[in-house]
């Protein structure tokens, strides 16, 4: 990795990545290495783990009391 713009969303790459020059080249995390704890992650995921996941456990529908007849 040469640089990051963050604005912009983009990962500069330099070096031996297969494909073709200037093609989309998809970055992932390391399979055989775990994670560090203190890895940077992306905002979204950040605010899961601080707020503790949903702020509402409860299901998101709720059933309608059946009545008889209603099809």
């Amino acid at each position: 990795v040469v640089s990051t713009d963050a604005d912009r969303g983009l990962i500069l790459i330099r070096g031996a990545v297969p494909g073709s020059k200037g093609a989309w080249i998809l970055v992932r995390d390391a399979a055989k290495v775990a994670l560090p704890a203190n890895a940077p992650k992306p905002a979204a995921i950040r605010a899961i783990a601080t707020n503790g996941g949903a702020k509402n456990d409860a299901p998101a529908t709720v059933d309608a009391p059946a009545t008889e007849g209603a099809e």
